[in-house]
């Protein structure tokens, strides 16, 4: 993945804390009414100026700081934190306007969820701003004794070697773009390149080739073409396909762009691939990208195991299919 969506939300909150978080420094104008804080934009007023300074001398001490301030401000009102960030992300121009609106809109809430359940005394904090910034040395991994509710099992014996050759065919990856475009920008200013955007130059400044470009996501007419041709390149024995379907417009994938592009890819690849296939879950799967939720915190992701079931159905025998419907896995 070339954008990198955590560290990118993780550094509007470190960012947004200092912008949005109260601290000793400031004295207010006024005794605010928290209940109308967020309409007034109180504390962005109050703080830009502290925003400012503590960007320019940002350390360890000061990220780990900042962060706690996100924490003690999300317990307030975590809609004060995503507001920050997105005015922040546009403000510096740390991306588009659309993509900054979109990509904390729909990430925001799960990081700030991290943060506020983080110990950021301990290691938490350290470790979250070493991967966003690079200002926190990496803290050591702390040992640690696991016990195991049964005894380790003998080492399996593995089977006698048959000398057989077997061809297979790995598929990896696919994020192919509907929405490509050749003769768009191909070198543009988001995530994901190729497209004709509302905010796109009349006339690129490098244009988008007919079969893809670095920069963008390969055309359908590519996963297509790879299609047709994988049949004259081997007799392929079975196929194992280890997911990353959609592209990477990481900044307006949710569930109802997934699936379509989800079931479209398995349909190419059922026209072009004669064997058997042992496909998996990538983590671009999920809409928003990354995004797992478990029944125990509250979320939901019933909804791409069953899609996957139904486009796996084709290869996979029944109980399978019924363990991928529960887990999005099988054996």
């Amino acid at each position: 993945m070339r954008f990198s969506v955590t560290s990118a939300i993780l550094s509007l909150a470190v960012a947004s804390a200092v912008y949005a978080a109260p601290t000793a420094p400031v004295s207010p104008q006024e005794k605010p009414n928290l209940v109308n804080l967020e309409k007034r934009g109180w504390v962005m007023d109050q703080l830009k100026p502290l925003f400012t300074k503590a960007l320019r001398t940002l350390e360890c001490g000061a990220c780990v700081s900042a962060l706690s301030g996100a924490k003690g401000v999300a317990y307030l009102n975590k809609n004060w934190v995503l507001s920050a960030a997105t005015s922040l992300c546009k403000s510096t121009k740390l991306a588009d306007a659309d993509v900054c609106e979109g990509l904390i809109a729909l990430q925001g809430p799960v990081v700030i969820e991290a943060v506020m359940q983080a110990n950021l005394l301990k290691g938490d904090g350290k470790f979250m701003c070493a991967q966003a910034l690079g200002v926190c040395p990496v803290p050591t991994v702390m040992s640690g004794t696991l016990a195991f509710p049964k005894a380790k099992p003998a080492a399996a014996v593995a089977p006698a070697h048959s000398g057989k050759i077997v061809d297979v065919l790995h598929v990896s990856d696919w994020h192919v773009d509907e929405h490509y475009v050749a003769g768009s920008e191909a070198a543009c200013t988001k995530p994901l390149c190729c497209r004709k955007y509302a905010d796109s130059p009349a006339t690129p400044t490098r244009a988008a080739s007919t079969w893809g470009d670095y920069n963008c996501d390969p055309p359908l007419k590519l996963g297509l073409d790879m299609m047709k041709h994988v049949p004259t390149v081997a007799n392929v024995n079975f196929t194992i396909m280890t997911g990353d379907v959609p592209p990477h417009d990481v900044w307006i994938q949710t569930k109802e762009t997934a699936l379509p592009q989800e079931k479209l890819a398995y349909d190419v690849m059922a026209e072009g691939i004669a064997s058997k296939v042992y496909p998996t879950i990538g983590n671009h799967e999920a809409g928003p990208v990354n995004l797992f939720p478990t029944k125990t915190s509250g979320g939901d992701i019933s909804w791409l195991y069953n899609s996957m079931a139904d486009n796996w159905s084709r290869w996979l025998p029944n109980d399978a299919i019924n363990s991928v419907k529960n887990f999005g896995a099988y054996t």
